[in-house]
């Protein structure tokens, strides 16, 4: 779990740097960027630690909201993801995934009568 949250957080900071070297973005020296997490991983108490550890030297400042908004959210894109399934429409998109094209992913258990 180390290795992974390790990973997630270099990935993160990489993200950032390569959309300000694109951007042309830079902050002032007194000020402070904003991140907001959300997410199951914003639960993840180590790893946002030690993503405010990467992040520090950017001036970014991470904004982790109430767990109440973070699991609300978090259920609205469950509720989607599965909607989208349900009606048979892209719910994986390439965009997002680097993936070769779009699809339809997981499963939906109807129920059966006894």
């Amino acid at each position: 779990m180390r290795t992974y949250v390790e990973h997630i957080c270099i990935q993160i900071k990489n993200a950032i740097e390569l959309i300000r070297s694109h951007s042309g973005f830079r902050p002032a020296a007194s000020s402070m960027s904003k991140l907001l997490v959300t997410g199951g991983g914003a639960h993840n108490s180590f790893l946002i630690r030690r993503l405010e550890e990467l992040l520090r030297p950017l001036s970014v400042e991470l904004v982790v909201p109430a767990p109440e908004l973070i699991d609300y959210k978090e259920a609205l894109i469950m509720a989607l993801i599965g909607v989208l399934r349900w009606r048979e429409e892209n719910n994986v998109l390439s965009s997002v995934t680097g993936a070769t094209r779009d699809s339809i992913g997981g499963s939906i258990w109807m129920g059966q009568e006894g």
